[in-house]
């Protein structure tokens, strides 16, 4: 059987045709994506003419043959956190909110939106959730008037796709959110009315995620959260195993069939069998892209040449194996509101070259992540045999990975198929077709 993938990220917009028998992608396409001038936002209907259109395209490609290969269902992959108003008619009446967007950090009273909802709800809320984001805008009148729920970019697209006007979410993509109840698999309403949440404008959660609708008469089903599809693409439900994506943020992920709060992790729906457990940073590929840029616009200041540094800096960061400076690279801050910033620490004339600094640099990006990782109790920890990666951050940084594999103790294998949101996103909608 075949299936298109549909991945909405933050940064990139990427289709793929999976055929089942091969168990990989065959044909991909991918368009960047874009965001509004200086802000953290995204334009809903954009993106959606970009998927629409690449979407034709491929649907024109792979069904022209014969009758049988062609596609059987489209799966969505989306990122996750963010939101977007749409009004009764079902269209786009505000901007796309992402999982980048800061407000909860603002003040609001004595604390900030996220430190008051995480109280006042029990729920760990963060900035970027969505249910963070919609309460600032509640409380600073900053809701379109003509909006009558709000939906995640995936929900958005998938809308538009099946002519439904009311969004529809997954639990994947419902968590992500915030103020999820992972076992009733719901919004937990009550409490969020009582801290003063809007709760008419939550949409809809469907519990098997499933078909949603049609597109030219191929089934669509709901989009699942981007990590949920990476994982289950690279890994599926094998509890051995510990998935680390790094994309423009980054996550420690693993499969574990048991409910069990308290851990320090996000436990995110997953499956019929069981969860995932999920440590997020927001630091990831975009701040080694931050390194490459402040040496390639050095190179340029200096000789006037636009330069690909990528590679160059893999080689330098290779003739250092290990170094004694030390460098956090925490550019984006994280998830509990601490404020952007790193650290450079053992600083001497003789680390100080530009191969201390990648090596450090990818150091430091690893430990961050082996940091959050070690602080799960030893139990869910026990019996990993191996570190698959995925996503592009850590796929193309040869350095990366040789870090995370000095720090977790474990092998690290690449995944096999280079788009996993978008394969996961089809292999999950071959699933529910055949439910």
């Amino acid at each position: 059987m075949r299936a298109i993938g549909i991945d909405i990220g933050t940064t990139s917009i990427c289709l793929g045709v999976y055929e089942e028998a091969a168990g990989q992608l065959r044909e991909v396409r991918q368009e960047k994506n874009h965001f509004l001038a200086d802000t953290f936002r995204q334009d809903p209907d954009r993106i959606f003419t970009t998927v629409k259109r690449m979407l034709d395209d491929l649907l024109l490609s792979c069904n022209s043959g014969n009758n049988d290969d062609k596609t059987a269902v489209i799966g969505i992959s989306s990122q996750m956190h963010g939101i977007l108003y749409v009004d009764r008619e079902g269209r786009a009446v505000s901007p796309y909110y992402t999982w980048k967007v800061e407000s909860g950090n603002e003040a609001f009273g004595e604390e900030t939106y996220a430190s008051y909802l995480s109280r006042a709800t029990g729920h760990e809320l963060y900035t970027g959730y969505g249910c963070v984001t919609h309460f600032y805008l509640q409380q600073t009148g900053r809701i379109p008037a003509e909006a009558v729920r709000f939906a995640n970019i995936g929900d958005y697209a998938a809308m538009q796709l099946c002519g439904i006007r009311e969004p529809v979410m997954s639990p994947s993509i419902a968590a992500s959110v915030g103020g999820f109840c992972l076992g009733e698999r719901g919004f937990d309403l009550e409490s969020l009315e009582k801290a003063g949440v809007a709760t008419s404008y939550y949409p809809q959660v469907r519990a098997d995620g499933a078909i949603l609708g049609t597109y030219q008469g191929i089934p669509v089903t709901c989009a699942q959260g981007d990590n949920q599809a990476s994982f289950y693409a690279a890994i599926g439900e094998d509890e051995q195993v510990l998935g680390i994506n790094v994309g423009t943020g980054a996550q420690v992920s693993f499969f574990h069939r048991d409910l069990i709060p308290g851990t320090g992790a996000e436990i995110r729906p997953f499956t019929e069998k069981g969860f995932l457990y999920v440590l997020a940073s927001v630091n990831g590929g975009k701040v080694y892209e931050r390194l490459a840029e402040f040496v390639k616009s050095t190179v340029f200041l200096v000789t006037g040449i636009e330069a690909d540094v990528y590679e160059k800096l893999e080689e330098a960061g290779e003739r250092v194996p290990a170094t004694d400076l030390r460098i956090m690279p925490l550019l984006y801050g994280s998830r509990n509101g601490a404020a952007p910033g790193g650290s450079i620490e053992g600083l001497t004339p003789e680390n100080f070259t530009l191969g201390d600094v990648v090596r450090a640099y990818a150091t430091g990006m690893a430990l961050e992540l082996f940091r959050m990782y070690e602080q799960l109790p030893a139990a869910l920890r026990q019996g990993k045999r191996e570190i698959v990666a995925s996503g592009n951050g850590i796929r193309k940084n040869r350095l990366l990975r040789q870090e995370v594999e000095r720090l977790f103790g474990l092998p690290v294998r690449v995944a096999d198929s280079e788009e996993e949101a978008a394969a996961g996103a089809a292999m999950w909608a071959l699933s529910k077709i055949k439910d």
